[in-house]
């Protein structure tokens, strides 16, 4: 597999962990033509990485200059997915092009550009060559394009798809500007000659980290990564900045969704000068950051609007501190003290030592009133791996069997101290969770959901899940799932006020037609009920997790949770099943692989957090 060749860096981009997985799933048994130099050749190591994870069954064709190092490294000959070659052996492809679905080309893209005259010919060439593999196949094609196209950029200036500026015939950046447009100019006159459906995204500055794409802050990266002194060039510009994987994330929507076109494509809140780049890292890494602004050749770059892609459906992922970071801890030497990009604006150490105190508070009333129950999810997770907390995670999950979950939910009313509220459907009327939580009073831990249910609690939460019986028979489990799935859809669909959309049209069309007939109060109680429907089953022989997101992962055998041991959780011994490795696996798969480094941000997008007193936890 590709990915034991890739090290953490390469991994994380690869796996396109921000790409929605209904995205990348529409994806399936397409044949891609991938062409161009730096992102071509990590688009192509990123697809093959998901042909072997996610089993897409793409059938890849790579053209450019360097195919035959990549070739060698990743011993490409020995696989049936991928073909490698020049542009000039393109035409000898038959079989491997003749049902090309989508073109990439990235060109130029990023790329810096030694001689005009050499890359406009060679650029023609290979614009040439795969116009003509989409005109046969009448194939989809994405052109990548970057900020150069605009001119020369005014200063305060960012710029929208329709707008540009001069281009300077007298500067040194004229022939990289006049390169990137002609690029455009060729494909675009193909498009409109052969009826082609072409898009193209204009990225900002690309970072990746180990991607071997070069721009002029990475010596001032590498530096930073190893606490020496640097001197970045001083502008009085602004520069729009992208990390690969919202490069990757623009290019599968491109194939799936987005329309024809012209579309910018940068990093949230990634428009920035040099100095204030120089003060984000400043602010990570303190005195390590021993970086100095001085005069000299600005970048031939400029400031670019994603209000568009953003509007079609497709927003960015990824900061602009994130990818920094991300970049820098690629060129440190030692990762035994590797760094985590910044998350909670520095309060989670306060918020972990707040969900440990929960645990304890747990886990003395169930002691108390004889209650069953295991650390769940993610918690499981840190307490095996991590013997405590997964470092990056802000919550905690705990799981019960459905006696116990009753039990423990009428014991709280009266066990929890004043500062904790138990949450559910019953104690609070605007709650509509399929789950119970604990919350913290006066403190505020809110997402983006909660800007359409601001009357509930929405403070530091604790979540507590029930894993029910179900069928012992396969059709009996199966039509259980079912039903769950769609009374949780008629539920949550309501309460959020969205329609549903689960890539079946007749499906769909029946779950919104049923949202907007029953009432929400009568679609709680019909999901109450679907999720605990055999829970006076004698001799079940399965469980199943109907209130969380491991819904999809099916039933599992139900003796699994029979008996519980204790394990080390941040120094205190707490309950974890017996059988924790079967469970695990049917959770996660290989769970000891880490997450990819750019999701280590916590498992929410948190928009307001307020921990009140409890930060005092952190001194």
């Amino acid at each position: 597999m590709i990915k034991n060749k890739l090290n953490q860096f390469e991994a994380d981009w690869a796996a396109m962990p921000q790409v929605k997985k209904e995205e990348l799933a529409k994806l399936k048994n397409k044949t891609i033509l991938i062409s161009g130099q730096g992102i071509a050749r990590c688009l192509c190591i990123a697809l093959l990485y998901l042909n072997d994870a996610k089993k897409l069954n793409n059938t890849l064709v790579f053209c450019g200059d360097d195919y035959l190092s990549l070739e060698r490294r990743f011993f490409l000959s020995d696989r049936r997915d991928i073909t490698c070659g020049s542009y000039d052996s393109l035409s000898e492809l038959k079989n491997e092009i003749s049902k090309v679905d989508v073109v990439i080309h990235t060109g130029v893209c990023c790329e810096n550009i030694e001689s005009f005259s050499k890359a406009l010919k060679s650029e023609i060439q290979a614009a040439k060559a795969v116009c003509e593999v989409a005109k046969n196949n009448n194939a989809k094609v994405i052109l990548l394009s970057d900020s150069r196209v605009y001119g020369n950029a005014k200063r305060g200036r960012v710029y929208a798809e329709n707008e540009y500026a001069d281009i300077d015939n007298s500067a040194l950046s004229f022939q990289e500007n006049q390169l990137v447009r002609a690029v455009e100019n060729y494909f675009n006159c193909e498009a409109k000659a052969n009826a082609l459906s072409l898009t193209t995204l204009r990225t900002g500055i690309v970072l990746g980290a180990c991607t071997g794409i070069n721009t002029f802050i990475d010596g001032a990266l590498e530096a930073v990564a190893n606490g020496k002194d640097f001197e970045l060039i001083n502008t009085d510009r602004k520069y729009s900045f992208v990390y690969i994987t919202d490069v990757f994330r623009a290019i599968v929507y491109s194939i799936n969704k987005l329309d024809s076109g012209v579309y910018n494509v940068t990093g949230i809140d990634s428009t920035a000068s040099t100095a204030a780049i120089a003060a984000i890292l400043r602010d990570v890494y303190g005195e390590k950051c021993r970086l100095t602004l001085t005069d000299g050749v600005e970048p031939n770059c400029c400031a670019i609007s994603q209000s568009k892609i953003t509007t079609f459906g497709c927003p960015a992922a990824i900061k602009l501190e994130t990818a920094l970071e991300l970049c820098v801890m690629s060129y440190m030497t030692d990762l035994s003290d590797l760094k985590l990009p910044n998350t909670h604006d520095g309060r989670l150490d306060s918020i972990q030592k707040m969900q440990l105190a929960y645990l304890l508070e747990v886990d003395r009333i169930c002691r108390k009133h004889n209650i069953k129950y295991f650390l769940g999810g993610g918690t499981l997770l840190g307490a095996i791996r991590h013997k405590g907390f997964i470092p990056w995670d802000d919550d905690s999950d705990i799981m019960m069997l459905r006696e116990d979950y009753d039990k423990f939910a009428k014991s709280a009313e009266t066990e929890l101290p004043a500062n904790m509220t138990f949450q559910s459907g019953k104690t609070d009327k605007n709650c509509f969770y399929e789950f119970n939580k604990l919350r913290v009073e006066n403190t505020v831990f809110a997402t983006d959901f909660a800007k359409e249910h601001r009357s509930i609690n929405i403070g530091i939460a604790f979540d507590i899940f029930c894993h029910d019986k179900t069928a012992n028979s396969r059709l009996g489990r199966k039509i259980h799932l079912a039903l769950t799935i769609f009374t949780r859809a008629l539920v949550l669909n309501k309460w959020n006020k969205r329609k549903v959309d689960n890539g079946s049209r007749l499906q769909s069309a029946v779950t919104n037609f049923f949202v907007k007939l029953f009432p929400l109060r009568f679609s709680y109680f019909l999901m109450n009920h679907a999720i605990s429907f055999f829970k006076r089953k004698k001799k079940a022989k399965y469980l199943y997790d109907g209130m969380g997101r491991n819904v999809y992962n099916g039933s599992f055998d139900a003796s699994i949770l029979d008996e519980v041991i204790y394990t080390d959780f941040e120094g205190y011994q707490l309950p974890v099943p017996k059988r924790y490795d079967e469970y695990l696996t049917f959770l996660y798969g290989d769970y000891m692989e880490l997450a990819p480094l750019s999701t280590r941000l916590g498992c929410h997008e948190i928009l307001w957090c307020d921990i009140g007193k409890y930060d005092e936890l952190n001194n």
